[in-house]
This record gives structure tokens, C-alpha cells and sequence, in this order.
């Protein structure tokens, strides 16, 4: 052993251990840690932390979702649970100790019986517990010893402990099976829980219902019409939220809530009832926490996925939704821009709606971000906006974002390089009555990615990139013959190798592409090939016709297009 490895030895091995053991410590506290990781992603939205007092009006409590939520959002701490120190005999389960369950689930359950508060605060504290954190007892074994409607029962105590250990307990039944939350409807509990968030101030009990009734909402969607029909959702949520002017844990819970109730197909039976919360997310959206903001662009989201994207539009939250899509949180980002992408697929004027707003501005700065993601789902959004009429297609094109589309078709992953090839595809598909608009992107550079895209095993942009090749062939075959010159696209496109990609996929195992193929090259190609070549025998100037193509078509990207010259052409 050599000096270096000796001095590695002994500072490894300082405490006395040696280099395999200390290995085999870290390996296991890895395994440890993992293992507790998983138990965490498991308990679903529980949680258990001991403390001694549970009913501080300065409370904190850990948000945990059943939905896609924020993973670098703050979380705040968790609620403070019971721990009473008195000693009645009722027995404390422990993982140590699990042989006798039976035996003392039937004293915690007499305990609930029982006509002394203090025991059945005990046994409430003892049954929160378990259910919280220490994963002895199940939610079913809970539901086979018929303690939930005991449970239920101590919502309508007078004694405001037992009622908030008891809305607790029931929280967390709500995160189990839909047989489980069936068990928890069976027992009541959604008339009470209605009738308590309609009426109490407590924001220790508004958190717990509305974390119960929004585990309860996105189980099921008959669940979801129970709770709705029970009682006037909308009107308790504008109560709690008039009574809160700065982002807290109950709005937090509220805008998951409600994001839980718009998530499944949303039917006109319940559609009133759904509407009467439209005014809590109109308000939510203007708190800068970054939870809410999360929570309602994803319930705006799920309003625009069950096609109410005027509803949405109506709602006055277009602006907001817009800037979001700039915020520092990535995840906040994507659900605006999953929200904005609903409405841009909408028609006319709601896609106007959103250009009104300055996403245009917005998207130019999401094209050249250094994620793949954000470049992706900013082309997304731009492709719809070229599905447009030709005002919104002109638009788009004097900002300048066609070149940026263009240049991340050239150089740029897959799927940003799909989305934008839907962009060009669209901008010229849409522009047959405007042929100097065609003319225009055909100037910054198209033809080139586009030729490039045909070499994808993916039918839907082969057929939708020879669509678009043959347009612009069409174009450019006119305002050939009107000033009596060679079809310059016909000749780059020949040059570049698109037209050999082009007859060979006339063998191409799908009926569309190889129609499509076919009728390109039988329209354009062969009937020009004898000329051609005849041209080229006779001493024909390909650099010369390189350098008329590119001084007529500009075919590098950049960034603005206002100082092409658009020649104004009919066809």
C-alpha cells in the first residue's frame, strides 16, 4: 500500500471503522431512505407529526395532492396533532406491538363510546394517528370494526375538539378506495361537511372539509354530483375567500379542490352548480402564490378540456393566463400554457382573444428558450395560432416568429421540429387567397427543413409537409408562367435531393404518401425532366441559377421579416 492510499485508509477510517463498513452504512441508509421516500408517496395526502398542541390558531399543515401538483413549491409545516399526556388504561399501539390489535381497536372503539369527553378525545387522537402516519392499522380494518359512523357522528359534537379530530379522521378515510369513500357517503358525511364549511370561521375545519370533499370530487364523478348537489359550493368558497385577502393553507386547499371538481367530463346536471365557483378562481388567480396560481391554471385547464373555453374567456382571466406563462415557476408555467393552448384551439375570435393579450410577444421569448419543453409547448400554441384567418396568420408572420419557427425546424429536436412543421404547414395552407403572404415564408428559408422532415417515420408530417411542398409549387408554377421564368422552387427543390425523397416514397406502404408523391412528381417533375436535361447538356449554369434563386428567395432565418420585399401576385 502505497503513501496516498494510507493517508485515503486512515481518514476514511478515523472512527475506527473500515472503508467496506462505512460503505455498507451508506448503503443502507440509501436503501433506508428510499424506502421511507416510498412510504411517504403511499399515505397519499395523510400526515402525522407528534406535537402538543393541536388546536393553535397559528396552525400549519403540509399539502399533499392527488393531482399533478408543484414539487419545488415551499410547503408550509404540518398540522399539530394531539398528545395528551393522561393515561387511561386504553393501551398504545406501536409497530413493536401489533399482535393484540383486535383487542385494542375494540378499546379505542369503546373509548369512542364512552360518555367521558377526555377518553373519547383520547381515543379520537389514538385512531388519528393511526390512520396519519404510523401505517399499523388500514382504512378497511377502520371500516370492518364500524367505526365511521361513530366518526361521523362526533362532526355534531358541541365539543369543538372532538369535532376537529373527528373532520380529520375523515380527511384521511376520504384518501382511500371508492369502495372506502363509498363507506365514508353511506355514513352521511357530506350534508355535514357542507353544512359546517357553509357556517364555521374555523379555518382548521374549512381546510380539513374542503381536503375531504376534494378527495372525495376526484374519486368519482357520481361522488362529484353528491357533493355538488349537497349543498352551494360556490357560495361557502367566496365566504372563506372574502375572509382572506393573503394566500394562506385554506385557499391553497380550495384551489386544489376546485381543480379536483372541473377535473372529469363536467355534465349539465351539474354544470349550475359548477358555474356558481367561477368567481373564486377569477379572484384566485390574482394571489402571487405560486400553489394557487397551480392549482387554478389547471382547473382553468380542465374547464377548457370539457370545451368551455368561452366560459373561461368570459371569466377575464385571458391576461393572467398570458403573463403566467413568463413565471419563474416551471410548473406554474406549463399549466398557463396548457391552459392557453385550450383556448387557442378554440375558434376565431377566441384564439383572437389570447393574440389580444400579447402572446405573440410571449411566444417569441418561449421560442428561444434554452428548455426543450417550453420551446415545444410555445410552438404548440403558435401552430394553432396559424390555423387562424389571415390577419392572425399576418400578424404572426410581421412579429417575425415564422423565421423562428423555421430555424428551430432546421435545428432543434423532433418533437419541437414536428410542432413547428405543423406552424409553416399551417401558416401556407391558410394562405391561398393571400399567395405574396406564401411567398413571404418561402423567402425565409422552408423549403430546405421542410424536405428534411420527409425523412421521418411519421406518416401524419410526410403527408402534411406534401401538402404543403405542392402548394407552394402551385404558387410558384403560376408566377412562373405569368413572368415567363423558370419555377425556382422546382430547381432548389431538385437540387437539395427533395425530389429523389419524393419518388421514392411512391413505394411508400401507405396509400395517402404515395398519392401525394405520385401526383408531385407526375405534375411537376416529369414532365420537365427530358428539358432539363437537355439544359444541362447544353452547358446549363446551375451556380448561375443558385445564385438568381437565392438573390430571389432569402433562405436564412432570421428574426424579423420587415425588410422582405413582398411582391403582391395573383393567381
Amino acid at each position: 500500500m502505497n503513501k496516498k492510499q494510507e493517508r485515503k485508509r486512515i481518514f476514511k477510517n478515523q472512527y475506527a471503522l473500515k472503508t467496506e463498513e462505512l460503505f455498507q452504512m451508506r448503503q443502507k441508509l440509501q436503501i433506508e431512505i428510499r424506502r421511507q421516500d416510498r412510504e411517504k408517496f403511499l399515505v397519499a395526502r395523510r400526515n402525522y407529526q407528534k406535537d402538543s398542541n393541536p388546536y393553535n390558531d397559528e396552525f400549519k399543515n403540509e399539502f399533499y395532492s392527488k393531482v399533478p401538483r408543484c414539487s419545488n413549491i415551499k410547503h408550509l409545516d404540518e398540522i399539530r396533532t394531539s398528545n395528551t399526556s393522561s393515561d387511561t388504561g386504553l393501551g398504545e399501539i406501536s409497530p413493536h406491538n401489533t399482535s393484540s390489535i383486535p383487542q385494542q381497536l375494540y378499546q379505542l372503539i369503546e373509548g369512542l363510546n364512552s360518555n367521558c369527553v377526555e377518553i373519547q378525545l383520547i381515543s379520537l387522537s389514538k385512531f388519528r394517528k393511526l390512520l396519519s402516519g404510523e401505517h399499523i392499522i388500514s382504512v378497511q380494518e377502520i371500516i370492518d370494526y364500524c367505526a365511521v359512523p361513530i366518526f361521523v357522528q362526533f362532526l355534531l359534537s358541541k365539543n369543538v375538539d372532538l369535532r376537529y379530530e373527528a373532520v380529520w379522521i375523515l380527511s384521511n378515510i376520504s384518501t382511500g378506495s371508492t369502495e372506502q369513500i363509498q363507506a365514508v357517503i353511506n355514513a352521511g358525511v357530506i350534508p355535514i361537511f357542507t353544512e359546517l364549511l357553509s357556517k364555521t370561521t374555523d379555518m382548521r375545519f374549512q381546510n380539513h372539509i374542503l381536503w375531504a370533499l376534494g378527495n372525495i370530487v376526484v374519486d368519482n364523478p357520481q361522488f362529484r354530483e353528491l357533493v355538488l348537489r349537497e349543498g352551494n359550493l360556490g357560495a361557502s368558497c367566496q365566504r372563506i375567500l372574502d375572509a382572506n385577502v393573503q394566500p394562506c393553507l385554506v385557499l391553497r386547499t380550495m384551489s386544489w379542490t376546485l381543480s379536483s371538481i372541473y377535473r372529469d367530463h363536467i355534465t349539465e346536471s351539474v354544470w349550475s352548480q359548477i358555474s356558481s365557483t367561477f368567481p373564486v378562481l377569477a379572484q384566485l388567480i390574482n394571489f402571487k402564490d405560486d400553489e394557487i396560481l397551480y392549482n387554478v391554471c389547471w382547473a382553468l385547464s380542465y374547464l377548457g378540456d370539457n370545451n368551455r373555453i368561452e366560459d373561461v374567456i368570459n371569466l377575464g382571466v385571458s391576461p393572467h393566463l398570458v403573463n403566467l406563462m413568463m413565471h419563474d415557476n416551471n410548473e406554474v408555467q406549463a399549466a398557463a400554457s396548457h391552459c392557453v393552448r385550450n383556448i387557442v384551439s378554440g375558434n376565431d375570435s377566441q384564439r383572437q382573444v389570447i393574440i389580444d393579450c400579447g402572446i405573440l410577444t410571449v411566444l417569441k421569448s418561449l421560442l428561444v428558450s434554452t428548455k426543450s419543453s417550453i420551446r415545444k409547448d410555445a410552438c404548440f400554441i403558435l401552430s394553432h395560432i396559424t390555423t387562424g384567418n389571415i390577419d392572425q396568420i399576418e400578424h404572426v408572420i410581421h412579429v417575425g416568429l415564422i423565421s423562428l419557427a423555421i430555424n428551430l425546424m432546421a435545428n432543434s429536436d423532433f418533437q419541437t421540429q414536428r410542432e413547428t412543421c405543423y406552424v409553416v404547414c399551417n401558416a401556407i395552407s391558410r394562405c391561398y387567397n393571400r399567395p405574396e403572404l406564401t411567398t413571404c415564408i418561402v423567402r425565409q428559408g422552408c423549403i430546405q427543413p421542410l424536405v428534411n422532415m420527409l425523412g421521418y417515420m411519421d406518416n401524419d408530417i410526410i403527408c402534411v409537409v406534401l401538402k404543403t411542398i405542392n402548394a407552394i409549387l402551385q404558387l410558384e408554377k403560376t408566377l412562373a408562367e405569368e413572368n415567363n421564368c423558370k419555377n425556382q422552387c422546382m430547381l432548389l427543390i431538385e437540387e437539395i435531393g427533395g425530389m429523389d425523397r419524393i419518388t421514392e416514397l411512391q413505394n411508400h406502404e401507405n396509400d395517402e404518401i404515395r398519392l401525394l408523391a405520385y401526383k408531385i412528381i407526375d405534375k411537376y417533375f416529369a414532365e420537365e425532366d427530358e428539358g432539363y436535361e437537355s439544359e444541362l447538356n447544353q452547358g446549363f449554369d446551375l451556380s448561375g441559377q443558385n445564385e438568381l434563386l437565392n438573390k430571389q428567395f432569402n433562405y436564412q432565418s432570421s428574426n424579423s421579416i420587415d425588410s422582405i420585399e413582398i411582391i403582391d401576385v395573383k393567381i
